[in-house]
């Protein structure tokens, strides 16, 4: 039979990785646009693109920054 200190235990470390869950993938869900409308305006502003253009080349370093920036973001704000 275990404990009941342990049970309660492994129910705290559940919980904590199910907020930490929750924390990461909203991080991401913010920065992902946040990043790729950020990115197109620069484009836009540093070069002679239109803002279609400009879209489609922030598309992937937009999405790549967004999730690494949002992650972290997320990871951060759910540390004890």
């Amino acid at each position: 039979m275990i404990p009941p200190m342990a049970e309660h235990s492994e129910d705290q470390e559940a919980d904590r990785s199910s907020r930490m869950g929750r924390a990461i993938i909203r991080g991401i869900i913010i920065a992902m646009p946040v990043c790729v409308v950020g990115l197109t305006l620069a484009i836009v502003l540093l070069t002679d693109q239109g803002l279609m253009d400009s879209f489609v080349t922030a598309i992937l370093p937009g999405t790549a920054l967004g999730g690494f920036a949002g992650g972290f973001a997320g990871l951060a704000a759910s540390m004890d």
